[in-house]
C-alpha cells in the first residue's frame, strides 16, 4: 500500500527544500507515495465581511495559495510525481496537523524555516510548532 505523505508549502525556498528532498529520493521508492502539498492561509479578520462578501474572500485564499504551491508543483511534475494540490484557512501549524491526521498521513515532511515574519520570530517556527502538535511522523529538512 502507498505511502501518504505531506508538504506544507509557504512558496519559500526553505519549504522547497522538503520538495527537492522528496524528487531526490524518487528513484529510491519501491512504490511511489502520494504527495499532499498544502498552502495555509492566514485569516482574514473578521470584520472585513463588512466590505467583501465569502466568495471573494474565499476566492482570494484559493488563489494567493495556489500561486504559494505553483512552484512546488513545477518541481514535482517536472519529476515525473504527480502531485495533490491543497489550500486551507487558519493558523499554519495546526491546520497542517489536523490535515495530517485527517488524510491518514504517514509523514509530513517540512522545511524549517519559511515565512513566518517576526510573529515567527518571537513564538517559533512553524516547523517547531508542528513538532509539538503532531501524532503524525515528521521530517525535518533544511
Amino acid at each position: 500500500m502507498a505511502q501518504n505523505w505531506l508538504i506544507p508549502v509557504d512558496g519559500s525556498e526553505t519549504a522547497l527544500k522538503a520538495v527537492a528532498w522528496a524528487v531526490a529520493r524518487r528513484d529510491d521508492w519501491k512504490e511511489a507515495p502520494a504527495l499532499h502539498l498544502l498552502n495555509v492561509q492566514p485569516a482574514l479578520p473578521r470584520d472585513v465581511s463588512r466590505f467583501i462578501d465569502a466568495d471573494q474572500v474565499r476566492d482570494f485564499h484559493r488563489e494567493e495559495g495556489l500561486k504559494a504551491l505553483a512552484e512546488a508543483e513545477r518541481r514535482l511534475k517536472a519529476a515525473g510525481i504527480e502531485p495533490r494540490l491543497h489550500v486551507s484557512v487558519g493558523d499554519s501549524a495546526e491546520t497542517i496537523c489536523e490535515f495530517a491526521a485527517s488524510r491518514g498521513c504517514d509523514l509530513i515532511l517540512i522545511g524549517t524555516r519559511g515565512h513566518t515574519g517576526l510573529g515567527g520570530t518571537l513564538l517559533g517556527s512553524v516547523a517547531a510548532k508542528v513538532t509539538h502538535l503532531s501524532h503524525v511522523p515528521l521530517l525535518l529538512v533544511r
